[in-house]
């Protein structure tokens, strides 16, 4: 039985309806893509131009549904998200990489038996605070790391280090598992061209052909590739030791390189920016 005419007509130029209109709304999507990555852009712009106006970029940015002020958080996630996948290739969409950066949920080491966390041994600690004097901030610890640690400040996960400022001194144990790895990576080097950071030291697994490594390498003044993979210890009661499948980095962003070297040579080879 053959479909009668116009039926057929009125089928096929619904079809055709259904078909231009998913090609305007991808080219709007398209459109309004480009036209936050651009936004974004610009927002950074004015963050490197003046690094401490943060907050008055937040107050004078309007939300036009809302019709109130961004967060200094809002801003804060648009720079990383920018930092982190603007120059990538394919780049994400930008309201899918916000998303992600805005709901990363830091994690330190996870062994592969559990959901244990595991963190920095003592004397990586120790030569740590030989090279800083003393550690102002750690972005992604708790209240057991912190015993050893002994930051003066501390995020927690539920505190989210990567909302916060980071200033001073700082230590950088942070989460491995993707995509916090590479949030953390960008923050710690946003955070030393802005100069908010003194100096840093970041230990991480050694994946010299990462993004991730890549961001953290170019800040750096100095490197330790330790000879044998770091014991890191878990906050559990019987204080369990796990080694990764991996080996780590130990990467020293700061001007006091002859420090770094005589305390970290100890566990590896160590290379000075020239």
């Amino acid at each position: 039985m053959t479909r009668p005419a116009f039926v057929q007509t009125e089928f096929d130029f619904a079809i055709r309806e259904i078909n231009a209109l998913e090609i305007r709304i991808v080219t709007a999507e398209d459109d309004a893509d480009a036209m936050l990555w651009e936004q974004a852009r610009q927002v950074v712009a004015q963050l490197d131009a003046a690094p401490r106006q943060g907050r008055q970029l937040a107050r004078q940015w309007i939300n036009t549904r809302t019709g109130e002020p961004y967060s200094e958080r809002h801003v804060r996630i648009v720079k990383q998200v920018f930092n982190a996948y603007f120059n990538t290739h394919p780049r994400p969409r930008f309201r899918e990489a916000y998303n992600e950066i805005a709901n990363a949920s830091p994690a330190h080491v996870s062994h592969n038996s559990g959901n244990i966390e595991w963190y920095t041994p003592r004397e990586y600690i120790e030569a740590a605070r030989a090279v800083l004097g003393a550690i102002d901030l750690d972005p992604a610890s708790c209240p057991e790391a912190n015993a050893i640690v002994g930051a003066l400040t501390f995020y927690t996960l539920e505190q989210d280090g990567l909302a916060q400022s980071w200033r001073g001194r700082v230590w950088m144990n942070p989460p491995y598992a993707h995509p916090a790895i590479e949030h953390f990576a960008a923050k710690f080097a946003e955070s030393v061209r802005a100069r908010e950071m003194t100096a840093g030291i970041a230990l991480v697994n050694n994946g010299t052909e990462t993004e991730w490594f890549r961001r953290l390498s170019e800040v750096a003044t100095a490197v330790c590739f330790p000879t044998g993979r770091i014991g890191f210890w878990s906050t559990n009661p019987e204080r369990e030791i796990a080694t990764p499948l991996q080996g780590q980095a130990v990467l020293y962003a700061g001007d006091q390189v002859e420090a770094f070297r005589n305390a970290f040579g100890p566990f590896g080879v160590v290379l000075v920016k020239p």
